[in-house]
């Protein structure tokens, strides 16, 4: 947690498998403006497993617990991805405890492709290993510019298979197969702002439209790239969520 004085609260909801660090950059822009709170899913970097991962309930749940625990009474939401199914369910069941809410490159329904992603993700998980996963993932999700740019860093980036973290990752991705959030939607009555990649081929667009047709009150910004759009276009896509919860 990253208290500002006399700032209000953003809490950052990451994605499948991911960590804390994966808000790094925002965190650095962020903390000028807000106080922060960010932590690791249930599943992934030092939290538990979850007991049971049935719905997006139980990490909506658990978030919640979170803020209680820590005495934050409001808070802006920003959840990218998986951590955007979260949000869904969370300012849904918890409106009083939200002020804006951010969702990035998410979805409240899966079409066929979207699952096929998925199955193919925990073959790969399961007899290959995390790293390879997370490769995998990384070439379909960014520019080949792009990872052209970085290679060498993210070839050398370690992701330690054990199995504490393959039990966690497998354990998301069952809740991500029991998806079905529509119904939460006409529930969230914040001021919402969805933000995604015009060339997302592991979230469709049209899940980005379906969300905004299906929540009230909402602005769309897209941007190039694909689900990986918001490290390719940081600055830009960042600058317009701080404008978007200060304003």
């Amino acid at each position: 947690m990253y208290e500002n004085k006399n700032k209000e609260f953003i809490t950052l909801i990451g994605g499948l498998g991911s960590n804390i660090s994966s808000w790094d950059n925002q965190i650095k822009l962020y903390k000028k403006h807000f106080s922060i709170l960010v932590f690791d899913n249930l599943g992934s970097g030092k939290s538990d497993e979850p007991r049971d991962a049935n719905s997006m309930e139980l990490f909506a749940d658990n978030t919640f617990e979170i803020l209680n625990l820590l005495k934050i009474k409001k808070t802006h939401i920003v959840g990218k991805s998986m951590g955007g199914m979260i949000a869904q369910v969370l300012c849904s069941k918890y409106p009083r405890y939200i002020n804006k809410l951010v969702l990035g490159c998410t979805a409240a329904s899966r079409d066929n492709v979207g699952k096929e992603i998925i199955a193919i993700a925990k073959k790969i998980a399961k007899n290959v290993g995390l790293k390879e996963l997370w490769f995998n993932a990384l070439m379909l999700g960014y520019s080949r510019d792009y990872i052209m740019r970085n290679f060498k860093e993210y070839k050398n980036t370690k992701v330690l298979t054990n199995k504490k973290n393959l039990d966690g990752y497998l354990k998301q991705c069952k809740a991500i197969e029991k998806l079905n959030n529509i119904k939460y939607l006409s529930r969230i009555k914040c001021e919402t702002l969805i933000v995604y990649g015009k060339n997302d081929l592991i979230v469709d667009v049209s899940k980005s439209h379906e969300l905004a047709k299906l929540i009230k009150n909402t602005q769309t910004i897209s941007f190039p790239g694909g689900h990986g759009f918001w490290k390719e276009n940081g600055d830009l896509v960042d600058q317009e969520i701080i404008d978007f919860l200060i304003n």
